[in-house]
């Protein structure tokens, strides 16, 4: 998708927007890469957090330990979860921002759309992070990762959203900004929003029509 593609195109005859969190809505993704820095530095591990990104805190923990030639049992991986977890919770109180354009788009579409929210982030995690933002009742339904058997890239998410709305595969857009939550749009069968290429906000058309 171009920069230049025109929003309210993409957005045509839709009814329910469905949104990634980490890197979508919320600048968190160097946060999270802190955080995965840290629980990873004791085994020698350099992070590369564009190869986990979108992914679920265990499955991100077992890739980036397995591409280093390291296994570990369910148990200790668990350990590592909720260490992480705890470590990017705090970070978040201390340091999250939001993304530019983002609060604008969200109340503007808030009137227009239904809107949810399908992340692999933990519950805790996002339900803290949307608080901060002032974004906690926007979204309906919050799924998160502890709500599905089966993470991004896995569509099993997307298609929750869809039934707990009652929408049909054409009435949504997904926006999203990993290569795992595109690959679970695409899996899914819903039109998608990449925000790497053309990032949320506002435009011409837009603000003319909320004058």
């Amino acid at each position: 998708m171009k920069d230049t593609e025109n929003c309210l195109t993409r957005l045509g005859g839709k009814r329910l927007l469905i949104f990634d969190f980490d890197g979508t809505v919320a600048d968190t993704s160097p946060l999270h890469a802190a955080a995965f820095g840290k629980v990873l530095a004791p085994f020698g591990i350099s992070l590369n957090y564009p190869s986990i990104a979108g992914l679920k805190t265990s499955d991100a923990l077992r890739h980036s330990l397995s591409s280093h030639g390291i296994e570990l049992d369910d148990r200790r991986i668990a350990d590592l979860v909720t260490e992480k977890q705890q470590l990017v919770r705090r970070i978040i109180g201390e340091s999250l921002q939001p993304l530019p354009g983002v609060e604008e788009f969200l109340r503007w579409a808030r009137s227009r759309y239904r809107l949810a929210m399908v992340t692999s982030g933990s519950q805790g995690t996002v339900a803290l992070a949307l608080r901060a933002l002032g974004y906690d009742s926007l979204f309906d339904p919050l799924i998160c990762a502890d709500d599905v058997k089966e993470a991004k890239p896995d569509p099993e998410g997307f298609l929750l959203a869809l039934r707990m709305t009652n929408m049909r595969l054409a009435d949504a857009l997904i926006f999203e900004d990993s290569t795992a939550g595109v690959q679970a749009a695409q899996l899914a069968g819903i039109d998608c929003w990449d925000v790497r290429e053309a990032p949320l906000g506002l435009t011409d058309e837009m603000l003319e029509m909320s004058a």
